[in-house]
């Protein structure tokens, strides 16, 4: 692979941080500045573009033909929820959210986000169609805000966690543990859950019943149907998905940052400009890879394409 064409992906305010990209439906989407946009995957060429001045992306997400924004204001302590036609970039709707979010998920339908409306803790679901509210859950707080064959893990203040349906907030089921989601499989039949303990443990999203747990912390992980990785320090660790047993590790030359799993491989960021390092999913074994890469910033692989950030600018290989 060689870097075939890179933008910028923030303006000039400092608050305007870029976000890694998504890919679907044949456009790239990504922070640019001021704003977002959609660009030809191939060439790097602008086909759309929609104004969010000096605002700064925390998630985006793509769902029902419409890509959804989480952003902050750099002006305040504001954040909104903003959705675009995904083909044109047709402004659809926008939700003041009235207090910080962190969070973003969308699933089922429903836009979801862990909000501090007033700085009190609440998770809120919003129509994907409209923008309208359709539930909010007081005293909740969606850490690792994702979704498990429609099922959100969320901490109840002083109560443990519980699992909610994302279309309703309707309780599925509870626990005493303090549990929240690092991760899931991609069929969504389990959660890998932290916790107060410290370790990770792999939880039927079903039931909410352990199935295996570790002494491995992590604060986030990538799984497949047989394994699970994530970032220890300088490493990357992979666990056997049914046991939890170490099967391999792969060093990095600077601190680990998130691993991506696409085909057969496993794309693996480190430090700030450090190499990325490409392995076999199944293996470790290391292939190719050298392009610099960011910690903090998953690379995105589509298409036969790799898309790299360091939050300034976004680059394209293949």
């Amino acid at each position: 692979m060689r870097k075939r064409w890179e933008i910028p992906t923030h303006g000039g305010p400092d608050c305007e941080i870029g976000r890694e990209p998504l890919v679907s439906g044949g456009n790239v989407y990504t922070s640019d500045p001021g704003g977002v946009g959609a660009y030809d995957p191939g060439s790097g060429v602008r086909r759309w573009h929609a104004a969010l001045p000096r605002r700064g992306v925390s998630r985006m997400a793509v769902g029902d033909g419409k890509l959804v924004t989480l952003t902050y204001a750099c002006d305040g302590q504001g954040s909104y929820l903003n959705a675009f036609q995904s083909s044109t970039g047709a402004r659809l709707w926008e939700v003041p959210l009235g207090g910080p979010a962190q969070d973003m998920v969308v699933d089922r339908g429903v836009v979801v986000v862990d909000t501090r409306p007033d700085y009190a803790l609440s998770t809120t679901a919003y129509r994907l169609t409209d923008g309208h509210r359709s539930w909010r859950l007081t005293g909740t707080r969606g850490d690792g805000l994702l979704s498990a064959g429609g099922r959100l893990l969320l901490r109840t203040e002083g109560q443990g966690s519980r699992a909610v349906a994302v279309g309703t907030g309707a309780t599925l089921w509870q626990t005493p543990e303090n549990w929240y989601a690092v991760g899931s499989d991609p069929a969504g039949t389990r959660f890998y859950v932290g916790g107060a303990g410290g370790g990770l443990t792999a939880v039927d999203a079903a039931t909410g019943v352990p199935i295996w747990k570790s002494a491995w912390p992590s604060p986030s992980v990538t799984a497949d149907e047989e394994r699970v990785y994530f970032p220890r320090h300088r490493s990357v660790v992979c666990l056997d998905a049914r046991t939890g047993r170490k099967l391999w590790s792969v060093h990095l030359p600077d601190a680990a940052g998130q691993p991506v799993r696409a085909g057969s491989l496993l794309y693996s960021p480190s430090g700030m400009d450090s190499p990325l390092r490409i392995t076999d999913a199944a293996t470790g074994r290391g292939l190719r890879g050298g392009m610099p890469s960011d910690q903090h910033y998953p690379p995105t692989v589509a298409g036969g394409r790799l898309f790299l950030t360091d939050g300034a600018r976004l680059r394209a290989y293949f």
